[in-house]
């Protein structure tokens, strides 16, 4: 069996999706057998597809006021600006929205995610729940934590062929761009602070806790030699380094690769990235795999930086030719982590958007 080919059926195997699976081959079973919506890929059908659908819902559910506020050409800068801090923002915030808006803002966001990737939103939230409690608590005012503290964007529209959609705020940004009825979703960011969560009826669970918990277990069966090569700085960075106003920074291949694994390294190293594409819609992380998988015969580096230990400063990176993902948990006693999955030729619609915008927009600037 070719490499390439093992890889694929491995990724499937690991994670047990169906939208894995179809990373290998096509699904064989219709949208409709799945009780989605119709899905073409043509210009003139784009509007058909479970995402547009989602997003003229979205659309039409916005108040003049709410309109102005989450609006914007595609063409405007403000969709390839992002930033994951407290604070104000440009944008409609979810605090800002009526109930009708909310929920078709939530159910739009919910379609470039799946099961796992929505379960992880919502614990990030829950997380930032009990911040803005605590703050309450201790007379902070205005409040700087919250869940409902995340703003949102709309570019473009969905009967142009091409748009665009974020949302932004602590420890969650998510840009997803559709172009011809095709959808990525990078770049794209989590984190949580703490990391676990104290208290209330989720107490006990980490937002981001699943994919560490296997980059720990392949870290732990590194040989010498392996670790060495694994280990590609001293100590972990104190924070991620493929996140704001990195969205054209190419990939490192830094550390060890996979071709150098045993093969049950190698099954670890495929679960490991399997997880973290398990958080986005079988579609979204089929197409975000797509180059990688087809030009790049799975190429891929595992790096790993400091303790396997959740209490102790830890940074694991996944490296392809096209895409990075990196995870990070070094500062307040390692209990506030953030990840992020970047792709240069996809960030904000990449490539496919910038053909859009030449074609359809050339007379803006």
């Amino acid at each position: 069996m070719r490499m390439c080919t093992a890889f694929f059926i491995g990724l499937s195997a690991v994670i047990g999706l169906a939208g894995l699976a179809a990373w290998a081959q096509p699904s064989s079973q219709s949208s409709a057998q799945r009780g989605e919506e119709p899905s073409k890929n043509s210009s003139a059908d784009a509007r058909l597809t479970r995402w547009n659908v989602a997003a003229e819902t979205f659309l039409a559910s916005l108040s003049d006021a709410e309109r102005a506020k989450s609006l914007r050409a595609l063409g405007d800068p403000e969709r390839t600006k992002w930033y994951f801090a407290r604070g104000e923002r440009a944008g409609l915030f979810l605090r800002d929205m009526d109930d009708n808006t909310r929920a078709a803002t939530l159910a739009l966001l919910d379609r470039f995610l799946s099961v796992a990737g929505r379960e992880q939103w919502r614990l990030i939230r829950v997380v930032e729940a009990i911040n803005a409690q605590n703050e309450k608590d201790a007379g902070i005012t205005p409040p700087t934590y919250g869940d409902d503290l995340y703003a949102v964007h709309f570019f473009g529209s969905p009967q142009s062929g091409a748009w665009a959609f974020e949302i932004e705020g602590h420890h969650f940004v998510l840009h997803a761009a559709v172009v011809d009825g095709v959808a990525t979703v990078t770049p794209m960011f989590t984190g949580s602070f703490p990391a676990e969560i104290t208290e209330g009826a989720d107490k006990g669970k980490r937002p981001l806790g699943a994919a560490v918990e296997v980059a720990f277990e392949l870290a732990r069966s590194l040989n010498d030699e392996q670790r060495t090569k694994a280990r590609i700085m001293d100590r972990p960075p104190a924070d991620v380094l493929w996140a704001v106003g990195s969205d054209a920074k190419a990939p490192e291949m830094q550390g060890v690769s996979r071709a150098a694994l045993t093969e049950a390294q190698k099954a670890l190293v495929d679960k490991l990235l399997a997880t973290h594409a398990a958080l986005l819609d079988e579609q979204v992380a089929e197409t975000q795999l797509r180059t990688w998988r087809t030009k790049h015969a799975g190429e891929l580096t595992f790096a790993f930086v400091g303790d396997t230990d959740l209490a102790k400063p830890h940074y694991y990176r996944i490296a392809t030719p096209c895409f990075t993902i990196e995870y990070d948990s070094t500062n307040a006693d390692a209990s506030h982590v953030h990840c992020v999955w970047s792709d240069p030729s996809n960030n904000f619609g990449g490539d496919a958007l910038r053909a859009h915008l030449r074609k359809d927009h050339a007379a803006r600037p």
